[in-house]
C-alpha cells in the first residue's frame, strides 16, 4: 500500500509539473500575440536570406529591429512576438541581408571635391582626357586654377605625361590634375613657373620631378615633389571640405557602406567632420587617420599626438586615435621601396626614412595607443612595416594594438606568415588584382618582371595564412561600389561577365573571407566588434539588402549587385524602389 501512495504522489507531482509548464507555454504565446509597447519592433524584415556573418555561412530569414538595436534574428514564427500595430513589416522577397560594409580606407574630401572640379574618372583614352578637360576650362573662365582628378596615368604619355599638351589647352592658367592613385601630378608650364620649378630645381625628399633630356621638368610630379605646386593652390574651405565629406556619405549609403576610415586628415578635416556632427548630418561611424608627415620624423609623431589631444573629447562618435604613414611611394611610379632593382634600372626605390627612425615612430605611435595605418606597396616597404610593428610589440608589449597595412602591391614571399604571427590587419584592395587593369599589364608587371609579378597583390595568400582581413576601397582612386571588388577577389580578373582563367590563381579568394573583411573584419577594423559587423541581437541594426544572393549567383555577375537598402543604427539611409514595403 505504501508502495502504491508514493507511485500516487509521484504521478500527481507529474501531472501538476505537466500542467504548470501548459501554462507557462500559454502564457508565453500569449505575450506572442499581443506585444507590450516595451517589445514592438520598428521594423521587421522577413521572408529574405539574411546571412548574420558571424563567421560561418548561416542563413536564416527574419530580422526585428527596435529603434537603433537588433532584437530578434531567426524564422519568421519567431518575431511574431515584436510585431505591433506600428511595425514596419517589409516583405524581402527572398532578397540578400547582410551587415553593412566599412571601408577601411577612402579618401572623401578627395573624391568629393573631385566631383566639384573636373573629374576624369573613368576615361581611358588621351583623345576623351583631353576633350575633358578642354570642356571644362572652357565652362569656367573664372577659375584661377584649373583642377582635375582621376587621371588613368596609362591613358596619356605613357604613365608620364608631358606639360605642352596642357599648354595647349590653356597657357595663362595654371592647371593642376592628379591621377587616380594620387601619387602623380601632371601640371602646365604656368604652374610650374609660379612654383619656380625650373631645370635647377633638386628633387625634393620622397618625390620625383620628371624631366626632359635638357633637365627641365616635363610636366610629371611625384610623390613629395607635387608638393612644390599644390602649396600655391587656394586651399578648400572648411564648408567645401564638409560638403565634399557630405557627397561622399552619400555615395557610401548607396553602395552599402556605412563606417569608414578615413587615411588622410589633417585639423581642418577634423573641424569639417565635427561640423557634420553637430548638424546631424554624420550618419556613419568614422575612424579618421591623422596624417603623419614621415620625413619630419619624430617631430611628426608629437604634432600628431597634440592634434589628437586637442579634438578627443569634441565627439563620442568620431574615433582620432589613429594615423596614416606612408613609408613608400608606388611601384607603377618606381617610388616604391623594392628589395631588388626595378627592370632595366640601377635602383629599387627608397623608403622615405632609415628603418632605424621608422622603428622609432611606430614605438612612439604604440606607445601612446595609437592605432598606425601604413601605406605600403613595395616587398621591402612592407617588410620594413612588420619589423617596425614587431619592433613596438617588443618595446611597448603592448597587445590588442590592430595596426594594418594598405595597399600591399608587392610581397616578399616569406613575409606573408607575419601579418598572422603579429596580429596585423592585412588591409586589401582587392578591385586592383587584375591583369585587366593596366597600371598592371603596363606599368607594374614591366617593372617588376615575371618572378615578382607571382607576388603582387598576393591576398589569397594571406588569407589563408589565417590574417586578419579588411577590405577598403581607396576611392577615389578607383569605384566606391564593393560588388566589382568583391568579384575581382574570387576571380582575378576584370569585374564584367566574361570568364577567363584567373590570373595568378594561387591569390583566389573565397566569397566569405571576402565579405568578413568587409563586415566582422571592417568592425574590428575600428574596435568597433561588439557593436555591429555581424547581425546578432544587442548589435547596431546597421545592414543591407542586395538584389541578388552573392553565394547563390555566378562569380561573374557578382559585379552586378546592387543595393536596395541601407540601414545606419535603424535609420533608413538609402533606399531604392525595387525594396518590398
Amino acid at each position: 500500500m505504501k508502495g502504491s501512495q508514493q507511485s500516487l504522489v509521484a504521478l500527481l507531482k507529474s501531472l501538476l509539473f505537466g500542467w504548470a509548464v501548459m501554462i507557462l507555454v500559454g502564457a508565453c504565446q500569449s505575450v506572442k500575440e499581443v506585444p507590450t509597447v516595451s517589445n514592438v519592433a520598428t521594423m521587421v524584415l522577413k521572408n529574405g536570406v539574411i546571412y548574420p556573418m558571424e563567421t560561418t555561412r548561416q542563413r536564416v530569414t527574419t530580422i526585428a529591429i527596435r529603434e537603433n538595436k537588433i532584437v530578434y534574428i531567426g524564422y519568421e514564427a519567431g518575431a511574431q512576438k515584436w510585431i505591433g500595430s506600428e511595425t514596419k513589416v517589409v516583405d524581402l522577397g527572398g532578397k540578400m541581408v547582410l551587415p553593412s560594409f566599412t571601408d577601411g580606407h577612402i579618401h572623401p574630401i578627395s573624391g568629393g571635391s573631385r566631383l566639384l572640379n573636373c573629374d576624369l574618372t573613368d576615361l581611358r583614352t588621351d583623345a576623351e582626357v583631353i576633350a575633358k578637360i578642354k570642356a571644362y576650362a572652357a565652362a569656367n573662365p573664372d577659375k584661377k586654377w584649373i583642377q582635375g582628378g582621376g587621371l588613368w596615368l596609362p591613358s596619356i604619355g605613357g604613365g608620364n605625361p608631358n606639360k605642352s599638351v596642357l599648354d595647349a589647352i590653356d597657357s595663362e592658367r595654371p592647371i593642376f590634375i592628379t591621377s587616380t592613385d594620387g601619387h602623380n601630378a601632371w601640371v602646365n608650364s604656368k604652374a610650374l613657373k609660379i612654383a619656380k620649378v625650373t631645370k635647377d630645381t633638386k628633387n625634393p625628399v620622397g618625390g620625383v620631378i620628371e624631366r626632359a633630356a635638357d633637365g627641365s621638368p616635363s610636366g610629371t610630379l611625384r610623390e613629395y615633389a607635387m608638393g612644390l605646386v599644390r602649396k600655391f593652390i587656394p586651399p578648400m574651405t572648411l564648408e567645401e571640405k564638409a560638403e565634399a565629406i557630405g557627397l561622399a556619405i552619400d555615395i557610401a549609403h548607396q553602395n552599402g557602406i556605412t563606417a569608414w576610415v578615413d587615411a588622410a586628415v589633417d585639423e581642418e578635416t577634423i573641424q569639417a567632420y565635427l561640423q557634420l556632427e553637430k548638424a546631424g548630418k554624420l550618419d556613419l561611424d568614422v575612424t579618421l587617420a591623422l596624417i603623419t608627415e614621415i620625413i619630419k620624423e619624430m617631430d611628426a609623431v608629437e604634432e600628431v599626438i597634440a592634434l589628437q589631444k586637442k579634438y578627443e573629447n569634441e565627439s563620442k562618435h568620431i574615433n582620432l586615435k589613429s594615423t596614416k604613414i606612408l613609408i613608400d611611394g608606388v611601384v607603377e611610379g618606381k617610388t616604391a621601396a623594392l628589395f631588388e632593382n626595378y627592370v632595366g634600372e640601377d635602383f629599387k626605390g627608397e623608403p622615405y626614412i632609415s628603418a632605424e627612425a621608422y622603428n622609432d615612430m611606430v614605438a612612439a605611435y604604440d606607445k601612446a595607443g595609437f592605432q598606425v595605418h601604413v601605406h605600403a606597396c613595395g616587398d621591402r616597404g612592407v617588410s620594413m612595416t612588420l619589423d617596425a610593428f614587431e619592433h613596438a610589440q617588443k618595446v611597448n608589449q603592448t597587445e590588442d594594438a590592430r595596426h594594418h597595412i594598405v595597399h600591399l602591391q608587392l610581397i616578399n614571399e616569406k613575409d606573408i606568415p607575419r601579418f598572422r604571427e603579429l596580429d596585423v590587419i592585412a588591409n586589401l584592395q582587392t578591385l586592383w588584382a587584375t591583369p585587366e587593369d593596366t597600371y598592371i599589364s603596363d606599368l607594374t608587371i614591366p617593372v617588376v618582371g615575371p618572378e615578382r609579378s607571382a607576388w603582387i597583390y598576393p591576398f589569397g595568400a594571406i588569407a589563408n595564412s589565417g590574417a586578419m582581413l579588411a577590405n577598403g576601397s581607396d576611392w577615389p582612386v578607383t569605384s566606391m561600389n564593393p560588388f566589382p571588388a568583391i568579384q575581382v577577389a574570387l576571380t582575378r580578373r576584370g569585374p564584367d561577365s566574361e570568364v577567363r582563367d584567373p590570373w595568378m590563381p594561387q591569390h583566389l579568394m573565397n566569397l566569405n573571407d571576402v565579405l568578413l573583411g568587409y563586415t566582422n573584419g571592417g568592425a574590428y577594423l575600428n574596435f568597433a566588434e561588439t557593436e555591429r559587423g555581424a547581425l546578432t541581437v544587442g548589435k547596431s541594426a546597421d545592414l543591407i539588402v542586395l538584389n541578388q544572393d552573392l553565394f547563390a549567383v555566378p562569380k561573374t555577375e557578382i559585379h552586378k549587385t546592387k543595393v536596395l537598402m541601407t540601414l545606419y543604427r535603424g535609420k533608413v539611409v538609402h533606399i531604392t524602389e525595387e525594396i518590398g514595403s
